[in-house]
């Protein structure tokens, strides 16, 4: 489906598989295993397709997943419904603004390709309300390298632009990684697009990836 044709997210997500999002995603699921130990309590918000709350539950986690949008609450728990059946995943309808969670439910909040669909007041206020229900924040959103505007109203902002958006939120950043590369990037050895990347060469993915993870908590 193309761009021109697409008007909501669940059009947008439609047909999206678990399989695509492990390949996509790895460098954001090895950095999510970096920081949040085996059966962490998790808090997805803005789940999206689901894929990604699955993936991390297959890994031993404990998942539970929000968003505001019906229709991909009432699809998501259809498709899983074994994983919800079962205990390996909580799905729930929830404003990422308000969120119903006591102080500290959590271990850790995350979300991928959610926060540069907003304004920087709204992005604040997001983040201070997740540092108020998770101890650490893990987000995935695409810098100024990505290029394209797959739902037709991503901002590509630079890094240092979320790295002051994080200070104004009164948190501070304990990690940055990165994904997504582009093509001509992968005439380099395959080692540099590896978990062995990830943990030995930082820099590499933090200067060239074309979308920012960034891992941060309430100030100390």
């Amino acid at each position: 489906m193309s761009e021109l044709t697409v008007t909501t997210w669940p059009e947008f997500l439609e047909g999206a598989s678990l399989f695509d999002n492990a390949v996509r995603l790895r460098f954001f699921l090895w950095t999510m295993r970096r920081h949040a130990s085996p059966r962490a309590r998790l808090l997805e918000v803005g789940f999206g397709s689901g894929t990604t709350a699955v993936l991390l539950g297959d890994l031993g986690y404990h998942v539970t997943a929000c968003d505001i949008e019906p229709e991909l609450i009432s699809r998501v728990s259809a498709k899983y419904s074994d994983w919800i059946r079962t205990g390996r995943l909580c799905v729930e309808q929830a404003d990422m603004f308000e969120m119903p969670w006591g102080d500290k439910s959590f271990d850790v909040v995350y979300h991928q390709g959610v926060f540069e669909h907003f304004p920087d007041e709204q992005i604040v206020a997001a983040l201070r309300e997740q540092g108020r229900v998770a101890r650490l924040i893990v987000f995935d959103v695409p810098n100024h390298r990505y290029g394209s505007h797959p739902f037709g109203n991503e901002r590509l902002l630079p890094i240092r632009h979320w790295r002051r958006l994080i200070e104004e939120a009164g948190l501070e950043s304990v990690d940055e990684r990165g994904r997504d590369f582009h093509a001509w990037l992968y005439w380099l050895p395959h080692a540099l697009f590896s978990h062995f990347a990830l943990d030995r060469i930082p820099w590499f993915v933090r200067h060239f990836a074309a979308s920012s993870i960034f891992v941060c908590r309430g100030k100390t």
